[in-house]
Formats: structure tokens, sequence, C-alpha cells
């Protein structure tokens, strides 16, 4: 029987989680978060409510099955709408009780480890989602399609609006059109004037637009999430204006360019001081992060001083550097020899071409003055 491509992108999953069994000396893993169910079913979703973590069903691998733990409540929509017929053995548990017991009661004795609470397991949700950095061919397909319509819709709904809008307005309309592509916001901030200056996570108000707008963006499909950033302004920028964002878009060519396989974050932390310091701002980068690993997360983890991961071939990443009153953001894939940039769009929205310290030329969103 010919596989899928679901069916292909799953099998490389379980194996990967079948060796997490081997080295823990553990007879199961247990999934019940929103992301990991997204991965191990090659973009399923399962959840309900917006602001859980938690779905409404679970995954349960052992070394030799793979089960679907469902309520009957759930059961019918997961099989045939969210796991494309994948090679997966149903249990069925009364919604009255836990889906935790019903794991239990198929592994026996066994240590399992899950990725989230729950009774005798053992919590191991950053392994876990370590398993998912190292993106397979499917997830980068999707995650190109998704970087693509993402910014198209963003930046063209950003090109048509005016000031006069509220934050409140601008957000409701770009959600309401990325919804209506399929896409989810996960996170949509937009700050108008003062507010950009002032806050770095600008939730959206009734503050008007008058002479400057940021909007920021996550958006998920298949599980997957993008980040980007774009600003508006009406009329010519100020010189000062111009010279602050010129060196933010610089800051992130340079840690766009210096992102790399096999590269320590330690290390690359030290990096993100280093260039704010040459573009003259060396306290900046205390005052908001700098973004980290993206995926199935909106961040997988922030970099900070202290961590300390290996960046990974083919895992994705989103820096956000920030000077007060500026911001560039986009969402980058490590590839072969380079990082690829995938919030890109044939929309037309103005670009600078940026020449980094190491010789490299990226090109970089610009203001778009209306």
């Amino acid at each position: 029987m010919i596989q899928t491509e679901e069916q292909k992108d799953v099998q490389i999953k379980l194996a990967r989680v079948r060796s997490l069994l081997e080295e823990e000396n553990a007879e199961a893993v247990f999934y019940r978060r929103i992301d990991h169910f997204a991965w191990l079913t090659s973009g399923g979703d399962h959840g309900i409510p917006y602001n859980s973590e938690k779905g409404e069903c679970a995954l349960l691998v052992t070394r030799q099955a793979f089960y679907l733990l469902t309520n009957p409540i759930e059961k019918r929509r997961i099989l045939e709408e969210e796991l494309h017929a994948l090679e997966i053995e149903v249990v069925e548990y009364p919604w009255y009780e836990s889906v935790e017991t019903k794991a239990h009661q198929l592994v026996g004795q066994g240590k399992i480890i899950s990725d989230s609470e729950g009774a005798g397991m053992t919590l191991e949700p950053f392994k876990l989602a370590q398993l998912r950095f190292s993106m397979t061919s499917l997830e980068r397909t999707r995650y190109r399609y998704l970087g693509s319509r993402a910014t198209e819709l963003l930046e063209n709904y950003c090109m048509s609006v005016h000031p006069g809008y509220t934050e409140r307005e601008l957000a409701a309309g770009l959600n309401k059109i990325l919804q209506l592509e399929g896409l989810m916001p996960t996170v949509t901030l937009v700050a108008c004037d003062e507010r950009i200056d002032r806050y770095r996570h600008p939730i959206p108000q009734n503050k008007r637009f008058e002479r400057s707008c940021m909007v920021v963006s996550c958006v998920r499909y298949k599980g997957l999430i993008v980040a980007l950033t774009r600003m508006i302004h009406r009329g010519p920028l100020s010189v000062e204006r111009k010279e602050t964002f010129l060196k933010t878009i610089t800051i992130d060519a340079e840690l766009i360019t210096a992102t790399r396989e096999g590269m320590d974050t330690a290390s690359f932390f030290d990096h993100i001081k280093k260039v704010y310091a040459e573009a003259g701002y060396p306290e900046e980068w205390k005052l908001h992060h700098q973004g980290g690993a993206i995926g199935y997360q909106n961040r997988d983890y922030l970099l900070t001083p202290s961590t300390s991961y290996k960046m990974e071939k083919h895992q994705a990443f989103a820096w956000n550097p920030s000077i007060t009153g500026a911001k560039s953001e986009d969402t980058i894939i490590i590839g072969e020899q380079q990082a690829e940039i995938i919030t890109t769009s044939p929309s037309g929205w103005p670009n600078m071409k940026v020449t980094v310290s190491s010789g490299q030329t990226l090109s970089r969103p610009l203001i778009l003055e209306i």
C-alpha cells in the first residue's frame, strides 16, 4: 500500500519518540498538549477552548503501538477531519472518566513520559518538544506556504488601512482575513503612535492610528506557527525615525545571517549584545526579549544569557530585535548553508538590501509610508 505524505511524516516522528523511550527506559509517551498532538498527527487539531494548552483527547505511543485515546464526543470529528487516515489504534473511554487512567490501563506499571501533568506520569515537556525542533520535509513545505500566505495577507491588509482606525479595529480586520483563509491567529498586537515607543507587547486598545502603526502577528496552520512584524507611517519618516529603524533592521539581518546549524545559543546571545553595541544601542536588548526557536509554539524557547542549546538543521527561529520605536521580525528555517526567510510575499511591500559584517546581503522589510 502506498503511504500518504502525512503517514510518512508520522512514521518519522514515531521513530523519534521510540528512540526517546529507549533512552529513558520508559514504556510509553503520553501526549495531551495541542502543539504535540499537531506535531505527531502531522497537523491534527484536538483543541476546543482557545485558552487551553490541552486538547480533548490524547495520544499514547509505546514501543509497539500508537493509540488515539478519545471520548465519544470527539471521536468522530477527530477520525474524520484530523487524522488523515493515519494508521492508529483507537481506544475509547467514557467522557466522565480520566484519559490518564485509560493510558495507565494500557501500559500497566511501566514508566510513562508525559507532556502535561498527569498522576503517576513523568513530566518531560521540553524533552518531548526537542523531538520536533528539526522539521521534516513535509513540515518545511507547509511552513513555507504558511509564511508566504500569512505575510501576503498581512502586508496587503496593512497597505489597505488608513489613519482613523483604532488598534482594535485593525486587529479584528486582520484576524478576520486570516481566519477566512483557514489560518489561526495566535498573537495579534497593534500599537499606534506613542504606544509603539511605550510598549513592547501592545495589546490592542481604542487608540486611533494617526501617524504610525505597528502590527505584530503570530499565525498557525497545521499546528505550525510563524511570527512577523510590519510597521506603517503616514507621510515621510523623520530622519531620526528612519535612522532608528535602519539600525534595527541591520541588527535583525546580523542575527538572521548568524543563525546556523550547530551554533550554541549562549554564544549567539553574546553576538546579540555585540551587534546592539555596534549599532550604538548597547542597552536596548535589555528592554525586550530577542526571540528564539519557533515551530509549534509562538516560541519553543527564548534566548537568555543562561540558555544553552545547539541550533539544529531545519529548525525554525524568529528574532525580534527592537530599538525604542522600531522593531523587525520575520521567521526563518536553518538550511544547508544559511537561514531561509519564509515570511516573504510578492505583495509589493518596500524592502531594502542590508549588508552585514560578514559581507552577506539580505533583504529586509522597511516601514511602509502611506
